[in-house]
């Protein structure tokens, strides 16, 4: 960061300095809502419980029952729900349409209470974080952003275009990308200055304090605010993606899905006992904790079967397991298809840990309020920003008043010339 010196250097310090300005103010309001909305998403699991604080409270006895009697269990109790799936969260197997749910105590096979629809307010953080309003059955949707654009095939993933809304979030994670990387540029101190430049001078005036502040606070910030640009654009934006796996030894192995006989099979799709059977002879050492269950409305659907072996990064999500496998619904033939052996360490990171790291589930609620507290960073950096562009801006006017006038000009404030600071 440092190899460009003296003379060369400055040209460079220049541009970062007035791109990396420009795009913040340019850009700071909606990359504010994006990441404070994802600040408070870190902690959705923990704040839908807390909820439904009844659903959740379990007898601690050892476990009776399997995904299938639960799941059996609410439709004999509730005829008239139509279940999707059946997770294993907390502790609680919560069977579910994804809309709403049923949790059952696996030590007493009773179920224990009703978890509703998303709150509204919850619902919309969603839809704007991770759809920036594009998603139809979320509140705040915007049609328009839910628009294909024609001829972005190349950068939607599996040739699919992309959405305005999709186009939005994957470009302001690449614009938060290029201001954390110039951000840090800028700070890099000069040799011997290391100790000045992680130091905060609260008595030298606002505009040295709120320089140091945004300093600091976007260098403790970096890692994760990094971290959250590329994967977030990556989930939007296949290049982004791609580039991963071209910049590292990696490779990209395709899903294996099972389809049925027929997607006009008139055969009888076998029961869930029986599909939990097969995955559980394909996979017998792992422990279940997620299963789908195929819709009728979708002919080309299967038994999905999530399995947690050892660590799994997802467990604090509502979607644990790392292994998944496929059982076909008229055939009850089981295949892998998530979580394959023999891939290469840069393709486990990609698929198995760029969801969990970017939103936190990868650690507990505890660890996890570091991603709260650096989700709010760009706050501190927005208003310290505008703070010291405003001083900057006040200096200016004042410097050109006094061109006007005659008068001495004032000297316009420098962080790195005022207290010697780099």
């Amino acid at each position: 960061m440092s190899l460009l010196s003296g003379g060369r250097r400055r040209p460079v310090r220049r541009l970062f300095i007035v791109t990396h300005r420009w795009i913040s103010l340019i850009l700071g309001v909606v990359l504010l809502a994006i990441t404070t909305s994802g600040a408070i998403l870190v902690y959705r699991p923990e704040i839908h419980r807390a909820l439904h604080a009844d659903a959740y409270e379990i007898s601690g006895k050892p476990a009776t029952i399997d995904v299938a009697e639960a799941l059996a269990t609410v439709q004999r109790e509730h005829p008239k729900f139509k279940p999707t799936g059946v997770w294993d969260e907390h502790g609680v197997m919560r069977v579910t349409d994804y809309t709403t749910s049923y949790t059952v105590d696996p030590g007493t096979g009773e179920i224990l209470g009703f978890v509703g629809k998303t709150p509204a307010w919850l619902g919309f953080l969603d839809n704007l974080h991770e759809c920036f309003l594009s998603c139809e059955d979320y509140p705040g949707y915007v049609a328009g952003l839910a628009k294909e654009i024609p001829g972005t095939g190349w950068l939607g993933h599996e040739d699919a275009k992309v959405t305005w809304g999709a186009l939005v979030l994957g470009i302001f994670g690449l614009a938060l990308l290029y201001l954390t990387l110039t951000g840090l540029w800028l700070w890099f101190p000069r040799p011997g200055k290391w100790k000045s430049a992680v130091t905060v001078r609260w008595k030298k005036g606002r505009f040295a304090r709120d320089t140091d502040l945004h300093n600091v606070a976007g260098l403790i910030s970096v890692p994760l605010l990094a971290i959250w640009a590329f994967t977030g654009a990556g989930f939007e934006l296949e290049p982004v993606e791609s580039l991963w796996h071209a910049a590292t030894p990696s490779s990209s192995l395709e899903e294996t899905r099972v389809e049925p006989l027929s997607t006009k099979s008139k055969s009888d799709d076998i029961s869930v006992e029986e599909a939990l059977a097969a995955a559980h002879a394909h996979h017998p050492n792992g422990r279940l904790v997620n299963v789908d269950i195929p819709t009728r409305e979708d002919p080309t659907s299967s038994f999905t079967f999530y399995f947690q072996d050892g660590y799994d990064p997802w467990g604090e999500s509502e979607y644990p397991g790392e292994t998944g496998i496929y059982v076909d619904r008229h055939t009850g033939v089981a295949r892998d298809f998530y979580g394959f052996a023999g891939r290469s360490t840069a393709e486990v990171i990609w698929e198995d840990f760029n969801f969990p790291v970017h939103t936190g589930y990868i650690v507990n609620g505890w660890w996890r309020a570091i991603w709260f507290i650096l989700g709010m960073a760009p706050l501190l950096l927005a208003v310290t920003g505008v703070s010291t562009w405003l001083v900057r801006r006040k200096s200016r006017q004042a410097r050109r008043t006094a061109r006007r006038d005659g008068s001495p000009p004032p000297t316009e404030p420098d962080p790195e010339l005022a207290g010697a600071r780099r």
